[in-house]
């Protein structure tokens, strides 16, 4: 393999990497749950009394958007490293969910060092190709095969969601306390599949424009260059 070749593949799965770390990030903000929220009709839940510490005295109780809001901007902060366990966790979800969620919280601070590692490793790669001139086409190399890398991904988990989601979760939260009864479960309420379908498209659609918007940048960047070069010889 020549090492233009290396260059290209190394430089791709950073992108990958990088990319869809970023943008997982970008898509657990708060805004994203609520046009998600909205758009599936899912403005309202409503939450069990599992008997925590701060109990009700049983029953079911109505849980609005604006409090599934806060909810999930207290566990999203919580899981990217911004904050301790959110108040009140225990009272609201069982100890399972809970340890669930630091798991999770490992996971996301795991993948934040690997997108930061990615970023210097392909703004190396970058630094390597632009001293043999050939950086837009190894951006435009790379943006392309991720973003088809990423589609394919997607392709896949729009026929087979469940099973990818839960072969995601073998991988990386091999101990199995993922798996919650949605009757007894307020974290599956939080968060039920039409938010992690949704959320899912959002980092793959917004991956795949991405790339494509960076390789037609680059493409473009390299007509010009050939068009300047040809005029002047």
């Amino acid at each position: 393999m020549t090492s233009h070749r290396v260059d290209a593949v190394v430089f791709t799965l950073a992108l990958t990497v990088f990319g869809l770390v970023a943008l997982a990030l970008v898509w657990s903000g708060g805004w994203a749950y609520e046009v998600l929220a909205r758009a599936t009709g899912h403005t309202q839940t409503t939450f069990l009394d599992i008997g925590g510490l701060g109990s009700i005295g049983g029953g079911a109780f109505g849980v609005d958007l604006h409090n599934l809001l806060s909810w999930h901007g207290a566990w999203a902060s919580y899981v990217v490293g911004l904050s301790p366990l959110p108040s009140g966790a225990s009272t609201y979800f069982s100890a399972d969910e809970v340890a669930h969620m630091a798991d999770v919280r490992a996971v996301f601070r795991g993948a934040e060092l690997a997108a930061v590692l990615a970023l210097f490793v392909g703004g190396y790669r970058i630094s390597r190709a632009r001293r043999r001139g050939g950086a837009l086409r190894l951006v435009r190399a790379g943006a392309l095969v991720a973003a088809g890398i990423v589609a394919v991904i997607g392709v896949a988990a729009a026929l087979a969601f469940d099973q990818l989601f839960v072969l995601f979760h073998d991988v990386f939260f091999p101990q199995g306390n993922f798996l919650f009864d949605p009757a007894t479960s307020n974290l599956l309420r939080l968060y039920p599949e039409w938010y992690w379908q949704g959320i899912t498209a959002g980092v793959g659609l917004s991956f795949i424009a991405l790339a494509l918007l960076a390789a037609w940048v680059a493409h473009s960047a390299l007509r010009r260059g050939s068009n300047t070069y040809t005029r002047a010889a």
